[in-house]
Order: structure tokens, then sequence, then C-alpha cells
């Protein structure tokens, strides 16, 4: 790859799409247990963790 343009939205475009959290909280998570599960955070990201976190176990 010679446009260095180009080069460095492919690295941003990468990191941003690792740093997904529906992507990264599906690996840790374990089976959707029964009854009331109640999920508390802090911080910058906590909102699409959370989101993220409905999803995989919806």
């Amino acid at each position: 790859m010679t446009d260095p343009k180009a080069f460095l939205t492919s690295i941003f475009n990468a990191a941003v799409a690792a740093a997904d959290p529906e992507k990264t909280i599906r690996n840790h998570l374990p089976a959707k247990p029964k009854g009331r599960t109640i999920v508390i955070g802090a911080g910058k990201g906590s909102a699409q963790m959370a989101a993220a976190f409905e999803r995989v176990w919806d």
C-alpha cells in the first residue's frame, strides 16, 4: 500500500472495529442464566457495553 492516507485510514478502521463492545463481550460471556441479571458499569464505554450485553443475551 503506497498511499499513506489510505493506510492510516485502514489501520484506524481496524482499531475501531477491534474495540467494538459486542464483538469483545460475546467471547467472554457465559451462557445466559435463569432469572434476573444486574449489570453495573462505570465509565465512557459502559452504556455501549451494557447495550451489547443485552443484544448478546437476547
